[in-house]
């Protein structure tokens, strides 16, 4: 399973993004690629230092552009398993989690799933990650990896 997170607001306190899956259909006479909705995603706002665009600070920081593994995991912050992106390069413990939440104040190192409110804010994020934890363990039960792609849509506005 595919997941693509593109992000459409950038502000200085905060970054906002669209998650969908990608759908791959492959038979025999029809190739084709479909992107569903699942829901928007609140960051950090992404912090640049230096000469090069692509360095993020360690900590309160999104999450740079990529494409990771996404895997379930024990969170003792939330006493839950969430799901929990690996591998991210320039950030603190190389994870990212999918977190519950309604601002960037309450993220730690990781991102909020739900419905943004439009005002830095997110409603419904525990429903969601419900609703990821089960796309992803639907997934892997059909034997299929499961990675998040990140992508940059936003030109830095500074």
């Amino acid at each position: 399973m595919e997941l693509i997170l593109e992000r459409f607001i950038k502000t200085e306190e905060c970054t906002v993004g669209r998650l969908s899956i990608i759908n791959r259909t492959f038979d025999e006479y029809l190739g084709r690629e479909d992107k569903e909705f699942i829901c928007d995603t609140l960051e950090p706002p992404i912090k640049k230092m230096g000469k090069d665009p692509d360095y993020v600070r360690q900590f309160k920081s999104a999450m740079p552009p990529g494409r990771y593994p996404v895997v379930i995991r024990h969170s003792e912050s939330f006493d839950l398993c969430l799901p929990l992106v690996v591998g991210v390069p320039k950030m603190t413990s190389k994870q990212v989690f999918f977190q519950i939440g309604n601002s960037v104040e309450e993220i730690e190192v990781g991102l909020i799933p739900g419905a943004y409110r439009g005002d830095g804010k997110m409603v419904a994020s525990r429903n969601m990650i419900f609703t990821l934890k089960k796309l992803i363990f639907q997934a892997k039960a059909r034997g299929e990896g499961v990675f998040l792609t990140v992508v940059r849509k936003i030109k830095d506005e500074r």
